[in-house]
């Protein structure tokens, strides 16, 4: 994420830069050497500025990490310059490809050494968030207790039967173990929700159920979704303190056992965070990790690392029930509940068996829901882009009047037409479409259909 800040700040000086110039000639009357020094110290002094306070959130000296920005920005120059020449030279190529070469050692440059020498005390990474959170985490902490609590287990289920046995006997040997270190009641329980599934999930729960006392099931009428059979889960469940998980024993089910422990400690929400991605792909671990900063950006408060292996109490689960939305992201709306909470650290395992039921459309599909529906920057960056694009477009303008009136360059063509339309066509569809699925969710608030309906219980 602090790469995609850093190229769009590029781009943004870039425009700027290049608008100053073509501003500079024409009005100002500069000369074209003249005009370039103008434009790009105005180009310089963004990026300096954008950088420092947003890509990497600087808390340097101005000066000092403006001198050493220079000279990462002369040597990124240099070896984009020495780029162009050796291709051009070499290979023959032409020289826009030549060119193009040349902003590859430059960004890589730039962005290393703009991250690592010129803006070097940086605020606002994943240890500081750590620490935050983890002093955050004492406000309105409750006294500690020392008996026996009673917990309710919520495990949401779409088509796990291949799954289900063994999760089942690991939760059996972990409520064993706590009941035994007198942590929690013997009564404690797990639910089993099954989000309509299409294989044997709920014959499997209702076997599981009639074997085992502490297993309970809730079956919903159709498929509703991963969040809205866990909220059933967790609005349904009895206990006085409710812990999600899910169902593929990916998540570290011994770290229940710590946030059992936080809970007597007096916290109300003890979060499950991953400590590590190592059994992602490259691609999964780096758009996750890109889609927690672009949350946080856009001013969703979340938990990074964080899914939906929490722990909550009574009082919590209460409050959570006023919340009577329809496009839910779980992970949002509980920070949002304030309340003491703590973090339990624990590694990611591999899914024991079955499929992943969040292929990249659901994922795609799901990451849209939690921007959507908790941060309004996506209409606020469509009113800057479209002041951006009406400032070029009247740059572009005078700038065409200019040529027409006091020079004999103007060539009549399709392109100055024909380009504009599409560009600035492209620009107001995107536009529509933003606006489209924040009036979509709308819709379906305004409608207040049920969230999910229960079929059976047991």
């Amino acid at each position: 994420m602090t790469l995609m800040r850093f190229i769009l700040v590029g781009i943004a000086n870039t425009l700027l830069g290049l608008s100053t110039i073509y501003f500079a000639m024409y009005f100002l009357q500069l000369e074209i050497v003249h005009a370039n020094a103008f434009g790009y110290s105005v180009g310089i002094l963004l990026g300096f500025a954008l950088n420092k306070t947003w890509t990497f959130s600087s808390r340097d000296r101005v000066v000092s990490s403006f001198l050493r920005y220079l000279l990462v920005l002369a040597v990124a120059y240099v070896a984009n310059l020495a780029t162009v020449l050796f291709t051009n030279s070499h290979f023959d190529l032409n020289p826009y490809i030549a060119q193009a070469l040349g902003i590859i050692p430059y960004t890589v440059i730039g962005f290393l050494g703009s991250r690592y020498f010129a803006f070097r005390t940086q605020g606002g990474g994943i240890e500081t968030a750590k620490n935050h959170v983890c002093e955050a985490s004492v406000f309105n902490k409750k006294p500690m207790t020392s008996r026996m609590i009673d917990v309710s287990i919520v495990v949401p289920c779409y088509n796990e039967e291949a799954v289900l046995p063994e999760t089942t006997c690991q939760l059996a040997d972990l409520l064993s173990q706590l009941i035994i270190e007198s942590k929690i009641t013997p009564n404690s329980r797990v639910y089993y929700v099954d989000d309509g599934s299409r294989d044997r999930t709920w014959e499997l729960i209702e076997s599981l159920a009639e074997t085992h006392e502490f297993v309970h099931g809730i079956k919903l009428s159709r498929n509703r979704g991963h969040q809205n059979a866990l909220l059933a889960g967790l609005l349904t469940a009895e206990g006085e303190v409710i812990i999600s998980v899910d169902a593929d024993l990916q998540d570290d089910l011994s770290a229940i056992k710590k946030m059992v422990e936080f809970y007597a400690a007096g916290y109300d929400i003890v979060y499950g965070v991953r400590d590590s991605r190592k059994t992602d792909t490259f691609f999964k671990s780096f758009t996750a990790k890109a889609y927690y900063h672009v949350l946080s950006s856009m001013g969703v408060e979340i938990v990074y690392n964080h899914a939906d292996y929490r722990l909550m109490s009574r009082q919590v689960i209460e409050a959570l029930r006023e919340f009577g939305e329809v496009n839910l992201f779980l992970r949002a709306i509980i920070p949002q509940l304030g309340f003491s909470y703590a973090l339990v650290f624990y590694d990611r395992a591999r899914r024991y068996a079955g499929e992943s039921k969040y292929p990249m459309k659901k994922m795609l599909a799901f990451a849209w829901q939690g921007i959507t529906s908790f941060s309004d920057m996506p209409l606020r960056f469509i009113t800057g882009l479209g002041l951006l694009v009406s400032l070029i477009s009247f740059l572009i303008t005078v700038w065409a009047i200019g040529v027409r009136l006091f020079t004999h360059d103007a060539i009549p063509g399709w392109a100055s037409t024909v380009l504009p339309i599409y560009f600035l066509g492209g620009i107001q569809l995107l536009c529509l479409g933003i606006m489209g699925e924040y009036l979509a969710k709308i819709y379906s608030e305004t409608k207040r259909r049920p969230r999910y309906i229960i079929e059976k219980m047991i």
